[in-house]
């Protein structure tokens, strides 16, 4: 085995299976052996081509990337009002970070250890993303419909929040649950989120430029 040629089709096979089992547990609770038994090869073989187990799930993650990144483009070019923009972009990153909060966590470790492509490739799929995401924003703004703002910082904003919600939620939490809480804080702020059923009317943040309030 030692002599065997690595090829890119089993390490592919690798990834496929180790995402699969990622996907279902989290990422403490599984084993290499696990991921060498789903892909009918043995645990010495996956240590040839991924260093460790975290390198593994980042490959995998990277490999889900590209599908999900596909996911939000199409969101983002279905012409829609921005509140049902907003809400589908943030149901589809949080439904596929569901079981995957370990990402966040292990990519700020790893990212030094990743190849210069690869951390290329995922930080150009995530500006284009932003900048996508900006040019929604700025339309509405320009329609007036909603106020205007530094987009790039407010895109940044929002990922961070879904970032949050994905680490931090509780076993309890449901993703449509916090999908409507990310939504409704981003587009019209706490206040907003907290006043349903409150029964008494309460005062949404207001955006501030330059040191002057915006109605």
């Amino acid at each position: 085995m030692r002599g065997r040629k690595k090829t890119d089709a089993t390490r592919q096979a690798i990834i496929k299976c180790a995402g699969e089992v990622f996907s279902e547990r989290e990422f403490h609770e599984v084993l290499t052996d696990d991921i060498a038994e789903r892909v009918g090869m043995g645990k010495g073989t996956i240590y040839r081509y991924f260093r460790s187990k975290e390198e593994l799930y980042l490959a995998s993650i990277g490999d889900g990337l590209d599908g999900v990144h596909a996911a939000v483009k199409t969101v983002l070019e279905t012409e829609a009002p921005l509140a049902t923009t907003i809400e589908a972009l943030v149901r589809t990153l949080i439904d596929y970070f569901w079981k995957r909060r370990d990402f966040f966590l292990l990519m700020h470790r790893l990212e030094p250890k990743l190849k210069p492509q690869q951390r290329s490739d995922w930080e150009k799929q995530r500006l284009e993303t932003v900048a996508m995401v900006q040019k929604r924003i700025e339309r509405a703004a320009a329609r007036g419909g909603v106020s205007h703002v530094n987009t790039r910082l407010a895109v940044e904003a929002l990922f961070g929040m879904i970032r949050s919600l994905c680490v931090y939620r509780a076993d309890s939490d449901r993703p449509e649950e916090l999908t409507r809480l990310a939504t409704q804080i981003f587009l019209r702020g706490v206040g907003a989120a907290t006043a349903k059923g409150g029964g008494r009317r309460t005062r949404t943040f207001q955006v501030v430029q330059g040191g002057r309030r915006r109605s």
